[in-house]
């Protein structure tokens, strides 16, 4: 009986020794969103974005306009046309309202994935520069700022890989 606590004792003593615990494993975190926003790709897709965004809003308004000045024809016209010629208009100009909305939908549609598109060309270019510093570095986690609740500075490499990113990937083209 003795024989066996000396040998559990002898167990958990190298168990526990600190020695033997090796935790030269580095993690190290990474802001996305920052590199997605900051980065010379990712602003090249923010101003497109804003572009293709800015035409269609354009587009839109010159659109409303129209049908805002064909709707004041159109009443206008109420006591000059006869009763189902009235409800012939009115029934053509609720289809144009009704056209011009899902134009407005399916634009917005296009537009958001055209965002989602560019977004991904730029993780999907960003993942080989951080697996490559991974690799060079023996890192054996990069997790995403925003899952980190408190780490040091020193193990934020969003800097390092923002600026392997700009000398590799200068623009990103929206189709």
């Amino acid at each position: 009986m003795f024989k066996k606590k000396i040998k559990y004792l002898i167990f958990f003593l190298i168990l526990l020794n600190p020695c033997l615990i090796h935790a030269n494993d580095k993690i190290f975190y990474i802001d996305i969103d920052l590199i997605l926003n900051n980065s010379l790709a990712g602003k090249s897709i923010t101003s497109q974005l804003k572009k293709i965004n800015k035409l269609n809003i354009d587009i839109f308004k010159k659109e409303k306009e129209n049908l805002k000045s064909e709707e004041t024809t159109i009443l206008a016209q109420k006591n000059i046309l006869d009763e189902n010629e009235y409800k012939k208009k009115i029934i053509l100009f609720r289809k144009k309202i009704s056209g011009l909305n899902e134009e407005k939908k399916n634009s917005m549609n296009d537009f958001n994935k055209k965002r989602i598109k560019a977004q991904s060309l730029l993780i999907n270019s960003l993942t080989p520069i951080i697996a490559d510093y991974a690799e060079k570095n023996k890192t054996a986690i990069i997790i995403d700022k925003k899952n980190v609740i408190v780490g040091k500075t020193d193990l934020d490499i969003t800097q390092i890989i923002l600026k392997t990113l700009d000398n590799k990937i200068k623009n990103i083209k929206i189709k």
